[in-house]
């Protein structure tokens, strides 16, 4: 019969083999979470520098906050405009306009 530091020994062994295991999943499924096929173009953009998204991020917020009349219009036309192409994309793949 093995000792208990024999079998505490095992089982160490066996749990860190397992989380070398779950480490090596967790990484693969980080990796495929950021792919720009996953999140598309501009949040895997920003996940990749997020560095230059937090300064974009600042300097949008100093401007809403200095210019907000002007900040607001343009949220909205930038929100309309985005709206517009998710309606025209689909009409244009149908007459057979490729949108890359």
């Amino acid at each position: 019969m093995a000792s208990k530091s024999q079998q505490l020994a095992e089982r160490r062994e066996a749990l860190v083999a397992r989380c070398a295991d779950q480490r090596v999943q967790v990484a693969q499924e980080v990796a495929m979470l950021s792919s720009p096929q996953t999140l598309g173009l501009i949040p895997a953009y920003a996940a990749r520098h997020q560095k230059t998204a937090l300064i974009v991020a600042g300097v949008a917020a100093g401007l809403f906050l200095t210019k907000p009349k002007w900040a607001v219009g343009t949220v909205t036309a930038v929100v309309s405009a985005y709206k517009f192409a998710q309606k025209l994309l689909p009409v244009l793949r149908w007459r057979g306009f490729e949108v890359h």
